[in-house]
């Protein structure tokens, strides 16, 4: 009997054992289960976007912009309470994600496997890739001939020649007031005379009385129309290169011309990498009003971006002052960047797949790119 209660004994413990496991399990999984639970459960989502036509548009009271409005629609399909975290440039956007200053960024991010490294990235929401800006043909009109003249800079040129004449005159009174009667009127009229006679000195370089002229004389003719000669080959140059400039781009047709050019681009960019890779220099641009101000002065001959930014620029610049050539090349995608391990990744893929199928994604899209079209 007592060995069959020792079996019996064994066989009850062995059975509150088995049942034992299956309770401790749940309690084992707790903590893997609160490190899955998204760590912004208690506060609004911050959400980083960055100023880029059309995706962002800069200067707006509200954020406006295509991915804006694909980011609303995630936010409302997913009831995610949010706050916009603005950044001043886009390439900000993903150190803003990586630090913990924000938990979501969108705008332009193009997807890189380097980029990838250091943030996760949504599936792919817009197909970009690099083009070329540049300035319009022109037509040989006398209306796009009137507005290719630098008239700024022509009117600080002929201020700058006025200062310079009326000085002149000055210095011819001072000399040749005691000799010439023109110049012994009143200041006012013997000035007026001294502006005659400085305008026939450079215009002809000479002056008469050329055996009893003195030293001092011998050297303010010459002076003189140097001077003249000067301000006439400033002023043909500054004309000449703005009707040069205004066909410099009609060599650029593709990637393959850029070499021997001058471009501009956004630095930190995609399009920097691309020209830093194939060892073309660029001039750096800090916003789009510089980067179209440097094309069409001819400070840069070409813009090379991503392409529906490019578009975008192009299309609202009257009188077709600026077109975009050649193909696409580097072809990317666009995508929303988030921590590394982020747990909305999932969600917002569910819901941008569902935008796809619905129709949604499309009519969004219309909204910004069908006008570029």
């Amino acid at each position: 009997m007592r060995r069959g209660a020792a079996q019996w004994w064994v066989a009850v413990m062995f059975m509150l054992a088995l049942g034992a496991s299956p309770a401790a399990a749940p309690e084992a999984s707790a903590p893997q289960a609160a490190a899955s639970a998204p760590a912004v459960a208690n506060r609004p989502l911050r959400v980083a976007i960055g100023p880029i036509a059309p995706f962002v548009m800069p200067q707006t009271a509200t954020p406006q912009g295509f991915s804006i409005d694909v980011w609303n629609e995630i936010a409302r399909r997913q009831h995610l309470d949010f706050v916009w975290h603005p950044v001043l440039t886009n390439a900000e956007l993903l150190g803003a994600v990586q630090q913990g200053d924000a938990d979501v960024a969108i705008a332009a991010i193009t997807m890189t496997p380097e980029r990838e490294k250091r943030v996760d990235f949504s599936l792919g929401y817009f197909d970009s890739g690099l083009q070329i800006l540049v300035r319009g043909q022109t037509d040989g009109s006398f209306s796009t001939m009137f507005h290719a003249v630098p008239w700024l800079a022509l009117g600080q040129l002929l201020g700058i020649a006025v200062i310079l004449v009326f000085v002149l005159a000055n210095l011819v009174w001072l000399v040749e007031r005691k000799q010439d009667r023109n110049l012994q009127k009143p200041w006012w009229r013997a000035i007026g005379e001294g502006i005659w006679i400085t305008m026939l000195i450079i215009a002809t370089g000479e002056h008469g009385d050329r055996a009893q002229a003195g030293l001092f004389k011998r050297i303010l003719v010459p002076a003189m129309w140097l001077i003249g000669v000067v301000l006439i080959a400033q002023l043909t140059a500054t004309v000449t290169s703005s009707q040069t400039v205004a066909r410099l781009q009609s060599d650029i047709r593709g990637p393959a011309d850029l070499p021997g050019k001058k471009i501009g681009t956004v630095p930190g960019t995609v399009a920097a990498d691309y020209l830093a890779e194939r060892g073309l220099p660029f001039q750096n641009i800090t916003s789009p009003a510089e980067g179209l101000r440097m094309l069409m002065q001819g400070d840069i001959q070409a813009i090379v971006f991503d392409a529906p930014t490019l578009q975008y620029w192009a299309a609202r610049t009257n009188n077709n002052q600026l077109m975009v050539v050649g193909p696409l090349f580097r072809p990317a995608k666009y995508g929303i960047a988030l921590p590394n391990g982020s747990p909305l990744r999932k969600t917002i893929n569910e819901t941008l797949l569902t935008m796809y199928e619905d129709g949604t994604y499309e009519n969004l899209y219309g909204k910004w790119f069908s006008q570029n079209k």
